[in-house]
């Protein structure tokens, strides 16, 4: 049948029960099957009357709004006059955006420390799920840590000071374990870029990674200290950390110079790259460290009158060059995925003047993510588990559907047209649920 293309629309209003976040009921589901309500009830505990909003109704609303990709607080206005997505969510009510940032101007030392232990059992939750799916596709799991600028507008943000950039800035230091954000800590402007890394590695990563476990942690130049890699090597973990800066890489460079081509190994299968293991000491450090030493003849089409070298260092010489350099160079996929959550909930300006209140800000951001990434593994194919989050907020959590009340009993009714109503029917499966009525 062809419908024909209007010319002309007349508007009207309708007291149906209407939603734009339909697919946050699974969140919301999940959530409570990780018992997230129940340990933001036992841990935060900021409000003094009990009236209004309570702490668990005022940080989950934060957070599945997160989910739905909507990052500043003035969102949470158009979410508390959503009466249906409120219900929808389980919540009795909603702070507006500036409700919400006065509460947020609560959080301490000790209250966001509390949020980070919220955080840490629901990871717990999920990255067995993370970890067991990586390694089967790997045969080890990366683990990837990175800081990122956040630049702030205005001169009134507590902590906030010029970083390396220019920029008034926080620093944001993260823990990745495969695509979950296994850590994160937002610390005050111009901080050292790895600032707090053991703290994170020793409370939040290394309880959730058995010894049996094979790990590869990838990092930066950032990272090339004698004390990080001494920590790595009194653990079972293999890690490599790129050499960038020209005062390391020179001393790795002259102990391979003159060496015969015969010497280098091409680990491309067009020989436009070849590698070598190097061996040094660099000044102060305890022993002598392995470094795979990579040049290449080629930028793209155009030959280079002198090659261009890249220096990585690694802790093992086992293994292939060519998988040496592999393993490294896919930190490059979990730096992206770094930039996702920032990008996909909008978290890249903090709302708050208050420095606690943009960690409390940012540890809610954090608890968004691993739910979408538990709703990806533990509701969807395994094939599914390729995408990033964004499909996930597009294409489930901001469905269309229609709320109704009949025989004492609710109906969520998704629309036909759902970008993908596979997904839809799959979640609904999977997480013990009736599959979600289709509309007509």
């Amino acid at each position: 049948m062809i419908i024909p293309k209007p010319e002309k629309i007349e508007i009207e209003f309708t007291d149906a029960k209407l939603t734009g976040m339909a697919g946050a009921l699974f969140i919301a589901r999940l959530a409570r099957r990780f018992k997230l309500p129940e340990q933001l009830s036992t841990h935060i505990q900021l409000k003094k009357r009990n009236r209004g909003c309570d702490d668990k109704d005022s940080l989950l609303g934060l957070i599945y709004n997160f989910c739905a990709g909507n990052g500043h607080l003035s969102d949470m206005d158009i979410l508390q006059k959503d009466r249906p997505t409120v219900s929808l969510l389980g919540l009795e009510d909603v702070r507006g955006s500036r409700r919400m940032g006065e509460y947020l101007s609560r959080f301490k030392a000790d209250s966001v420390k509390a949020l980070y232990g919220v955080i840490r059992d629901l990871c717990r939750q999920v990255a067995p799920d993370v970890i067991e799916h990586v390694v089967k596709e790997k045969s080890y799991l990366p683990i990837f840590l990175d800081g990122t600028e956040i630049e702030v507008d205005g001169h009134l943000f507590q902590e906030a000071k010029v970083g390396y950039s220019g920029s008034r800035q926080y620093w944001l230091h993260s823990i990745f374990i495969g695509h979950l954000w296994a850590s994160a800590r937002l610390n005050p402007g111009a901080s050292d870029v790895c600032y707090g890394w053991q703290e994170q590695l020793e409370n939040d990563v290394v309880p959730l990674v058995s010894d049996d476990i094979p790990v590869w942690a990838r990092m930066d130049n950032a990272y090339y200290r004698k004390q990080i890699v001494e920590w790595f090597e009194a653990r079972p973990w293999d890690f490599s950390i790129s050499v960038t800066n020209d005062n390391y890489c020179r001393p790795v460079l002259d102990c391979i110079e003159g060496l015969p081509k015969s010497a280098w190994t091409p680990i491309r299968s067009d020989n436009t790259e070849e590698a070598i293991l190097s061996y040094h000491q660099p000044a102060g450090w305890n022993r002598q460290q392995t470094y795979v030493v990579t040049r290449r003849w080629h930028d793209g089409k155009q030959w280079l009158a002198v090659p261009r070298y890249s220096v990585i260092l690694v802790s093992r010489s086992d293994l292939p060059l060519a998988e040496l350099v592999r393993r490294h160079r896919e930190k490059q996929g979990q730096e992206n995925a770094q930039k996702g959550p920032l990008i996909d909930l909008d978290l890249h300006h903090p709302p708050c003047r208050s420095f606690h209140a943009n960690q409390a800000f940012y540890a809610c951001g954090q608890m968004a993510q691993i739910l979408l990434r538990a709703l990806q593994y533990k509701a969807l194919p395994e094939k599914e588990r390729r995408h990033g989050i964004r499909p996930l907020i597009r294409k489930v959590i901001r469905s269309v559907g229609r709320l109704t009340y009949s025989g004492k009993k609710w109906t969520l009714w998704f629309v036909k047209t759902a970008a993908d109503l596979g997904w839809l029917l799959e979640i609904s499966n999977r997480l013990d649920m009736k599959p979600p009525p289709i509309c007509s």
